[in-house]
């Protein structure tokens, strides 16, 4: 990963890992000559690669990019999955394809949202547009009901309140879908299209 043929070629290098939305990442570097950052949903900090240096991540998806490098150097990792005893993911949907329509999810439980989470392949951005909104909003739901969308790569949310159809595009690849309100409970309330965009 990141080897010796990469640097000739490119300024970075970028391997992103993804795995069902119940599970999270164990990673072990077994050899490394340089330093990478590695950066996870809601946590961006450097972590300088040695040999026998291991992390966990909190999410499913993990993305290790190096940013500066020289000619011959390189990493060697492997990696493992393993149970989230902490997910409450149960209504959650990831999509990985790069292109595609989806739906508003459901749940009975009042005390939790439901996500469509969209995970692009590095260097790619999201584009979403919004079809179709069904809800009729008042007075009553007019302040709980809304949809909220994360930039992963920068933790920036925009917030869609009423039936106003919309255009998204993410700053990285990787991008946050939330329901609230009776976007949660009524079906075919919210439908949108993605696509990933190639720069």
């Amino acid at each position: 990963v990141c080897g010796p043929g990469e640097a000739k070629r490119v300024v970075r290098c970028t391997v992103s890992i993804g795995r069902p939305l119940d599970e999270v990442i164990h990673i072990k570097v077994t050899s490394s000559s340089l330093s990478c950052r590695k950066s996870m949903p809601h946590s961006k900090s450097t972590w300088r690669s040695s040999t026998a240096s291991e992390l966990t991540t909190r999410t499913n998806v993990l993305l290790v990019r190096q940013n500066l490098f020289t000619p011959g150097s390189g990493v060697a990792f492997t990696y493992s999955s393993q149970k989230n005893a902490n997910c409450t993911c149960y209504c959650d949907i990831q999509l990985f394809s790069p292109s595609g329509v989806f739906e508003n999810p459901l749940t009975s439980n009042t005390n939790h949202t439901c996500r469509v989470l969209i995970n692009a392949p590095p260097s790619v951005k999201i584009r979403i547009q919004a079809l179709h909104i069904g809800l009729v909003f008042n007075a009553t739901n007019s302040r709980s009901t809304y949809i909220m969308i994360r930039d992963m790569d920068v933790l920036k949310t925009n917030v869609f309140n009423g039936r106003q159809l919309f255009l998204w595009r993410s700053s990285g690849n990787m991008a946050e879908v939330e329901f609230h309100g009776d976007y949660l409970h009524t079906k075919g309330t919210f439908r949108a299209e993605y696509s990933f965009v190639h720069l």
